[in-house]
């Protein structure tokens, strides 16, 4: 894992004096990336192309300096990330004539430009974000993995791009504004993020997962390398997708085995973390390390670990969290530099700090849920059968007969709706109440930005559809790439390996939750390999207790940042500012679930404006 920078003058005429330019700003620059590579910084001018990296070094130890070239030195490579199929691409290549100095994943992308050009990134199997400089053709590309693990942002001038890991790289460099932009803010209150392509501030803007920039005769165009046709197949029967679900899980775990240094498996006893812990100890060549953590008393997960320690025979180490929430807080809102209120970012940061002083690289069980159907809240959309007052009558005559009616497969705009209701914290009915002057339509964002579509309409695939696209990268992978990389810790989830995701969305939806069962198939298909008590334990999110932290640990940081005349009162009402901090000093009423987490969002937008904005 590391940061990447490139800054690229458009203007011939005016290169030299670019060039003192980036010469002022580039270290500043690459010092906002010191967490993401603590090991080596490093920055090269290539023509009219200066890339910089900071390195955290994982593969190649002795070689993997960065950038790195072709044979001829005509192509430049800086990379964010892992290859996983870098082995058995790098023999391909090999094959075909190409020579390597290094050791690297890194060099195979310079390789694989030569032989493949733009066409490159669909090839790799991997996370990742890399930038490749053609010196000869004067052209740039800057490709981001699939699933959106490892991020890209970018400001495009007549004079200038330029692209980061983070917003703060770019705030650094002259003449990148800090406008809010209103319908980014908005989408905030919604999904407790900004998703792509969006930024919170004007002018920047971020790279879609599964696209590439291309930039050519100084002219910037976005394209997707990554578009398969998913269609369900409704014919397949769950003994087929248990077995090809648990071969391609098991070999995608395999795949991320590989590193030069200390490697361990994130071991929460969930299904996802215990998957791929099996899967672990079975394919790698040593003793795997897990580690399970203890946050406090409701968020301590190590005792539904030690059972499949037990089964997997793994080297385990229980650590309990160091340092208080209230000393936590600062150091995760200032280094999420939009707004952000996923609470889980806190306990992330808090595990990854622990694991970070054994093991430099951490399997975990995200995406999971999004592809096996792990929410509890997918099974009442896999009611929907045409409208809300068929649901119930559906549910009804289940509740009457004792057994599940067939699932419905034609979906229509009440469960489309229905599934952004779920996942919406200020609702589109609110949104007025709450931005008063805002005016805009979150609907047609959601409906025009959708990078990976889905052929099937059912109730499910539309929810499947919407959390990969919106959900899954701005929310879950965002919170994971950034609390990890705050300790300088990478992560990788085996569940997101590009042809598990494609192979997961042909599997007919039903059958992820047959019998009423969150994750019914995965949980099958694993009975062989995990202990029945763990396959059979509710789902526990790692979520944060927020009513007790703001009226604990935080209570007096909370009460000042919220007080009277605080800066989000600028962008949000006033008066709604105030109902909901009276609501929560209160206690949420019953069945009001959204209280505390829209109390957190206004606490982490107000964070972020006085560090930010």
């Amino acid at each position: 894992m590391c940061g990447i920078v490139t800054v690229y003058a458009k203007d011939p005429a005016r290169r030299e004096l670019d060039a003192s330019l980036v010469a002022a700003h580039l270290p500043a620059m690459l010092a906002t990336l010191g967490h993401r590579g603590p090991d080596e910084q490093t920055s090269l001018r290539v023509g009219p192309a200066w890339l910089g990296h900071t390195r955290l070094s994982i593969i190649d130890l002795a070689t993997g300096t960065q950038p790195v070239h072709n044979e001829s030195g005509s192509v430049a490579t800086i990379l964010n990330g892992e290859i996983y199929n870098y082995r058995e691409l790098r023999d391909d290549l090999r094959r075909r004539g190409h020579v390597f100095r290094t050791a690297s994943d890194t060099e195979v992308i310079a390789h694989l430009y030569e032989e493949h050009g733009e066409d490159l990134f669909r090839h790799l199997n991997g996370m990742f974000a890399a930038v490749v400089y053609d010196r000869e053709r004067d052209i740039m590309l800057a490709g981001r993995d699939r699933l959106g693990e490892k991020p890209i942002l970018y400001v495009d001038t007549p004079d200038h791009l330029v692209l980061a890991s983070e917003l703060k790289t770019l705030l650094e460099w002259p003449g990148v504004g800090r406008e809010i932009d209103p319908r980014a803010l908005a989408l905030y209150l919604n999904m407790l993020c900004v998703p792509e392509p969006l930024c919170i501030f004007k002018g920047v803007t971020k790279l879609q997962p599964a696209h590439y920039l291309k930039l050519a005769g100084g002219r910037l165009s976005t394209h997707c390398y990554w578009q398969p046709d998913l269609h369900v197949d409704w014919s397949m029967d769950a003994r087929t997708a248990r077995e090809r679900s648990l071969e391609l899980l098991r070999d995608a775990v395999r795949m991320r085995l590989v590193a030069d240094v200390p490697l361990g498996v994130f071991l929460s006893g969930g299904i996802d973390s215990s998957a791929v812990t099996a899967f672990a100890a079975e394919t790698a060549g040593s003793r795997v390390r897990t580690f399970s953590i203890g946050l406090a008393d409701e968020m301590d997960e190590r005792p539904f670990a030690r059972a499949v320690v037990e089964r997997c025979g793994t080297d385990h180490t229980e650590l309990f969290a160091r340092g208080s929430v209230a000393d936590a807080f600062p150091l995760v809102m200032d280094y999420f530099d939009e707004p952000f209120a996923d609470s889980s970012c806190v306990p992330t940061f808090l595990v990854a700090r622990e694991a970070r002083e054994h093991v430099k690289v951490a399997l975990t069980g995200d995406g999971g849920d999004e592809l096996f159907g792990g929410y509890t809240t997918y099974l009442a959309q896999s009611r929907l059968h045409g409208g809300r007052m068929e649901s119930r009558l559906s549910r009804l005559a289940e509740d009457l007969s004792g057994r599940r009616l067939p699932y419905c497969r034609r979906g229509n705009a009440w469960s489309r709706e229905h599934w952004r209701e779920m996942r919406s914290m200020v609702t589109f009915a609110d949104l007025p109440r709450w931005m008063p002057d805002f005016g805009g339509d979150l609907r047609q964002f959601y409906g025009e930005q959708v990078w990976l579509p889905l052929a099937d309409k059912d109730p499910l695939s539309i929810a499947f559809g919407h959390d990969l696209n919106f959900y899954l990268p701005a929310d879950l992978l965002k919170k994971v790439d950034m609390a990890a990389m705050l300790t300088s810790l990478e992560c990788r989830a085996p569940f997101l390996d590009h042809r598990l995701v494609e192979w997961c969305l042909t599997i007919p939806p039903h059958l992820k939750l047959q019998g009423g069962s969150p994750k019914r198939l995965l949980k099958d298909a694993l009975a062989d390999r995990l202990p029945r008590d763990v396959l059979e334990r509710p789902k526990h999110g790692f979520g944060a207790p927020i009513t007790n932290w703001v009226r604990g640990p935080l209570l007096d940081m909370a009460t000042d940042l919220l007080r009277p005349g605080c800066r989000c009162e600028t962008w949000v009402e006033p008066e709604v500012v105030r109902q909901v901090i009276a609501d929560m000093e209160r206690g949420p009423a019953p069945g009001n679930w959204r209280l505390a987490q829209q109390y957190w969002t206004l606490l982490a937008l107000e964070w972020w404006l006085r560090r930010y904005a």
